[in-house]
């Protein structure tokens, strides 16, 4: 993959969990989450990404 195909990926990968950021802390107060509620998300996300990887990984063995 060239470098300006990777940069931009980037880019657009971090504007993108930004704006997901931005847009869940506007949401919290609405619907009476707590912050800690928030900061689960991204740790979640990491969780399944984890697990799909492993399962790949055990199947291709």
């Amino acid at each position: 993959m060239p470098f300006k195909h990777l940069a931009l990926l980037l880019a657009l990968v971090i504007a993108a969990a930004a704006v997901t950021i931005w847009l869940a802390m506007l949401a919290a107060p609405a619907l009476s989450l707590p912050q800690s509620a928030l900061a689960l998300v991204p740790l979640a996300l990491l969780v399944i990404v984890l697990v799909r990887l492993l399962r790949g990984r055990s199947r291709e063995k």
